[in-house]
C-alpha cells in the first residue's frame, strides 16, 4: 500500500482531495495532510515510506516548489504532483528542473487527480521491479561462485532473474514449472500473489520472465517428490485453479525431478519442451517431459524429398502446401513436441540450402543476413500457436521465391511492424525487440528492410507517427500538454516538447492556438 501525503492551505480544498483517494480503488493511503511545505517536511521525516506528495504551488511560509526543490535534493525517490489554479509554463518549466511528475488544474475532481496519480504509482511499481532485477543480477554475481556454472552458460539470464539460490537444500528433490498464458492479460503481481498466498507449501522460489512472457517455477518440498503422480495431482490443481477460477488460458511445462543443483537449468530446458506441446495438443493443459519421445524421424525420407524439389520451382503456393501438409500430419497424429521441432529444423535447413544455392556468387549484405536468418534454431516456445509457426516458415518461403527480380516487392514483415506502431505507439517499443521476439527475423536485415521500404529507419518512423497523433489530439481536445506527452508514449514533457517543435516549427501550445484561430 503506497502512503501520499496532501499539502494544501485551503481546508476545504484539501479534505475533498482526501475524501477523494481515500474513496478510490487505488491501493493507497493517506498517511497525512499539512497546510503548506514546513509542516509538509516535519510530516515526510516523521513518516519515511511516503511515495508520493500532492502539493499546491501556491502556499503561505513555503510554496509547493520551494517544498519540490527540498525534496529533489533531499528525499528525490518521493513523487511529486503539483495542484495550481492556472495552467502557467513557467511555473511548469520550473517544476520540472525539480522532478514533479505533473501538474493538476484546480479545481479538483476525481477525474483529473485519479488519472495522474494512478500513473505515477504505477511508474513506481515498473522502477521497483527494475531495481529487483539489479538486485538478483547481483545475488547472481555473489552465486556463481556457490554454483557450478559450466552447466548454465548457455542460459545465464535465467539465473540473473530467478532464484534465493538457497531455495533448495542439499541432495533435495526439486523441478521446474514454466507457465504461460495465452495472451498476456492477467495482472502479473495478481499471480505473484497468488502463488505466494496459495502454493508457497511446494513452490520454493519463482519469477517472471518479461522477455519471454513466462511464470518459472521451483516446485520443491513436496513429500514424496520421487512419486510422479503427486507431483502431477500438484501442477494439475495448480493448473485447474488459475484456469477455473481465473479464467486464465495457460499451458504449463513440466521438467524431470532431480536431486542435484547442477540440473536446475536441464529441468527448465525440458519444461521448455514440454510447453512446446501446446503447438500440438492445445493449451490449458499440462505436459511432462516425462511423456514425451524421444528424437525420432524428422519430416520422412519422402517428404524430404518432395519438398527439396517443389522449393526449385519457387511456387510460392505449392511450397506452403507441403509444408503444410507437414505440419498438419504431426498435429493430426498428436507427435510429440520434439518431432515438431526437428520438422522445423529440417524444413529450414532445406529452404537455407536451396537459398544459399541461389545466391552463391552474391556479395550483398541484406543476403548475408538472411543466411542468418535460416541457420538459426528458433525455440518453439516462442510461437504460441502452430498458426504463428507456419506464418513464420511462409516468410521464409517468400525471401526463396521474392528472387532477384522481386527484390522491390512489399515485405509483410514491413507491413505488420507498420501495423503494430499504429496500435502500439504509445508503448515504449524498439525494432531490436520486434524483429526478434515477435517477428522472429534478424535485426540487421529487418532494419535494412525497413528502412528502405519506408524511406527512414523505424526510430524516426515512430517519432513521426507519434507527433502526428498529438497533433491530432491538439486539434480536437482540449488535454494538457503534459497529458497529450503521456498519451502518445513520451515520459518525458520537456523532450515532446522539443520534438514537436523540431518537427513543426511550433511548440505545441502555439500550435493549438494558432489551429484555433485557423
Amino acid at each position: 500500500m503506497k502512503k501520499i501525503l496532501v499539502v494544501e492551505d485551503e481546508y476545504y480544498a484539501r479534505k475533498s482531495i482526501v475524501k477523494i483517494l481515500q474513496e478510490s480503488d487505488l491501493d493507497i493511503q493517506v498517511c497525512g495532510e499539512a497546510v503548506n511545505g514546513m509542516k509538509a517536511i516535519e510530516l515526510i521525516e516523521e513518516y519515511k515510506d511516503i511515495a508520493l506528495v500532492i502539493t499546491d504551488i501556491q502556499m503561505k511560509k513555503m510554496g509547493g516548489l520551494e517544498l519540490a526543490s527540498y525534496l529533489h535534493k533531499h528525499r528525490p525517490e518521493i513523487d511529486i504532483l503539483i495542484l495550481t489554479a492556472f495552467e502557467n509554463f513557467d511555473y511548469v518549466r520550473e517544476a520540472l528542473r525539480y522532478n514533479v511528475k505533473d501538474y493538476i488544474v484546480k479545481p479538483i475532481y476525481k477525474e483529473n487527480l485519479l488519472p495522474p496519480v494512478k500513473k505515477v504509482l504505477e511508474k513506481q511499481e515498473e522502477k521497483s521491479r527494475n531495481q529487483e532485477k539489479i538486485k538478483n543480477y547481483y545475488q547472481w554475481e555473489a552465486a556463481k561462485n556457490y554454483f557450478p556454472v559450466k552447466t548454465i552458460v548457455a542460459h545465464e539470464e535465467l539465473y540473473k532473474e530467478f532464484f534465493s539460490y538457497n531455495a533448495i537444500h542439499q541432495e533435495e528433490k526439486f523441478c521446474i514449472v514454466v507457465m504461460q498464458e495465452e495472451e498476456l492479460v492477467t495482472d502479473v503481481e495478481l499471480v505473484n500473489r497468488i502463488i505466494q498466498e496459495k502454493y508457497r507449501g511446494f513452490i520454493k522460489d519463482f519469477f517472471f520472465s518479461k522477455i519471454n512472457e513466462e511464470y518459472v517455477m521451483l516446485l520443491s518440498g513436496i513429500e514424496c517428490m520421487d512419486n510422479e503422480l503427486i507431483v502431477q495431482e500438484k501442477v494439475e490443481s495448480m493448473l485447474s485453479y488459475f484456469c477455473t477460477c481465473k479464467h486464465m488460458n495457460i499451458t504449463m511445462g513440466v521438467g524431470l525431478v532431480y536431486s542435484s543443483k547442477e540440473k536446475i537449468y536441464q529441468s527448465y530446458n525440458e519444461a521448455l519442451y514440454a510447453l512446446n506441446q501446446r503447438l500440438i495438443q492445445g493449451w490449458n493443459r499440462a505436459y511432462f517431459y516425462k511423456n514425451m519421445d524421444g528424437y525420432k524421424a524428422r519430416i520422412g525420407k519422402e517428404a524430404e524429398i518432395k519438398l527439396e524439389s517443389i522449393v526449385r520451382t519457387r511456387k510460392e503456393k505449392e511450397i506452403n502446401q507441403v509444408i503444410h501438409s507437414i505440419l498438419e500430419d504431426i498435429i493430426i497424429k498428436e507427435e510429440s513436441a520434439q518431432k515438431l521441432y526437428m520438422a522445423v529444423v529440417e524444413i529450414l535447413k532445406i529452404l537455407g540450402n536451396y537459398y544459399a544455392e541461389l545466391y552463391q556468387n552474391e556479395d550483398i549484405e541484406e543476403l548475408k543476413d538472411i543466411k542468418v536468418m535460416f541457420s538459426r534454431r528458433y525455440d518453439l516456445y516462442k510461437f504460441k500457436h502452430i498458426e504463428e509457426l507456419e506464418n513464420y516458415l511462409k516468410e521464409m518461403v517468400i525471401v526463396i521465391c521474392s528472387g532477384k527480380e522481386n527484390t522491390k516487392k512489399k515485405s509483410k514483415i514491413v507491413e505488420e511492424i507498420v501495423h503494430y506502431v499504429e496500435d502500439n505507439y504509445y508503448k515504449n517499443i524498439s525494432l531490436r525487440e520486434l524483429a526478434e521476439n515477435k517477428y522472429f527475423v534478424n535485426y540487421s536485415y529487418c532494419s535494412r528492410l525497413f528502412s528502405q521500404e519506408t524511406g527512414m529507419n523505424f526510430s524516426k518512423y515512430l517519432i513521426q507517427y507519434r507527433l502526428k497523433k498529438a497533433k491530432t489530439l491538439l486539434e480536437n481536445k482540449d488535454m494538457k500538454i503534459s497529458f497529450i506527452a503521456f498519451e502518445v508514449g513520451y515520459n518525458d514533457v520537456s523532450h515532446f516538447i522539443q520534438s514537436f517543435k523540431k518537427s513543426y516549427g511550433l511548440t505545441p501550445e502555439e500550435y493549438r492556438a494558432r489551429k484555433k484561430i485557423e
